[in-house]
């Protein structure tokens, strides 16, 4: 099918939260709750691909570290960072104002292991409540992600970021398998910090590689954006210097902004023959306007360049868990209409 349509992966809480970027904890109850109402009012808008709308979460990182043997995800840590992405062209005025920037971060106290998030249970709720013409994919933050946002206080065990990613990546993979045994076959890997250091790019592929070698026959989808905490992008560096990683990848799915980008995202495909899909950003969810048919087509027309219409999925830059529901129902309501009209025009 041409134009698919689908989410980034969060979805906003039914009830109103002071501080989206930190939720408050819920139960394994509540969290079921939570999904078949997410996967109902994505359903209902018409979406072609839905996620179980990560309600449950925390946050994209806390909810995974929460529950690790290993990690004190309590008693965390002040980390600074310096960004080691690009930052040419861009408009501080626009952003958090600062190159670098600062969060508490997890604590590695221990050998990494026996990760429960029961994400398992949190798909199967998902795809049970959902109907069978729409596609259920399952959303996990990346192990480098991970890695970057924890204090390493084990440097005995894990000398480096990387060989904590790889520690996270086993107990993702258990996780993932899981998950698959129950009958799911689409995965998106969230790896938003990539853009913050565009340096770790090249190893992040490795890792996810690693993970990816182990499910044969899953489709492998990767979401990189800059962050958006608040609804403002967090990092700057730019796709255009990933592409050795890109390159790297054994992924079916690319999942990129687009729209609001200070450069042409396109640009990596002069380099990158990617012979698989692309999930490009075509709405802005950190803007309360809704876009028109004309600046979703305008968004996609480059797009059709590289690839073929049933090769191009039409999404937000990123999630929209910091998003007031009714901007969010609006934008995608949007999206499945324009989505529509390039069916028949193209």
């Amino acid at each position: 099918m041409k134009f698919l349509t689908t989410v980034t992966g969060s979805y906003p809480r039914k009830d109103v939260q002071k501080d989206t970027l930190r939720k408050s904890s819920v139960s394994d109850e509540d969290a079921l709750e939570m999904i078949k109402w997410a996967v109902k009012e994505q359903s209902d808008l018409g979406l072609d691909i839905i996620t179980d709308g990560e309600g449950y979460r925390e946050n994209m990182y806390w909810f995974y570290q929460l529950r690790t043997e290993g990690v004190d995800a309590e008693n965390k840590k002040y980390k600074h960072f310096s960004t080691g992405g690009s930052m040419d062209n861009v408009d501080l005025s626009k952003t958090h104002g600062t190159k670098g920037f600062g969060i508490e971060c997890a604590v590695i106290k221990d050998e990494i292991k026996n990760l429960n998030t029961k994400l398992f249970e949190k798909w199967k709720t998902a795809r049970n409540n959902t109907p069978k013409h729409i596609q259920v994919k399952q959303t996990i933050t990346g192990p480098h992600m991970l890695a970057r946002f924890s204090v390493n206080e084990r440097t005995d065990l894990y000398p480096d970021d990387k060989a904590l990613a790889m520690a996270y990546a086993n107990i993702i993979i258990e996780e993932l398998e899981k998950v698959c045994n129950e009958g799911c076959d689409y995965i998106q890997f969230d790896e938003p910090v990539w853009t913050e250091n565009i340096n770790e790019a090249n190893w992040g592929a490795d890792v996810l590689n690693y993970i990816i070698e182990k499910f044969p026959g899953v489709k492998f989808n990767l979401h990189i954006c800059g962050g958006n905490a608040h609804r403002k992008r967090g990092y700057f560096g730019r796709y255009t210097d990933m592409i050795p990683a890109f390159k790297k990848l054994k992924i079916d799915e690319i999942h990129l902004e687009h729209c609001s980008l200070h450069y042409t995202m396109t640009d990596i495909f002069e380099d990158w023959d990617f012979k698989g899909s692309l999930s490009a950003g075509v709405v802005d969810q950190r803007i309360d306007n809704t876009e028109n048919v004309e600046n979703v087509e305008k968004y996609t027309q480059p797009l059709l360049k590289y690839f073929k219409p049933e090769k191009i999925l039409l999404t937000s830059e990123c999630g929209f868990g910091h998003v007031p529901i009714e901007i969010t129902r609006s934008k995608l309501k949007k999206l499945v209409e324009a989505a529509e009209i390039l069916r028949k025009k193209y």
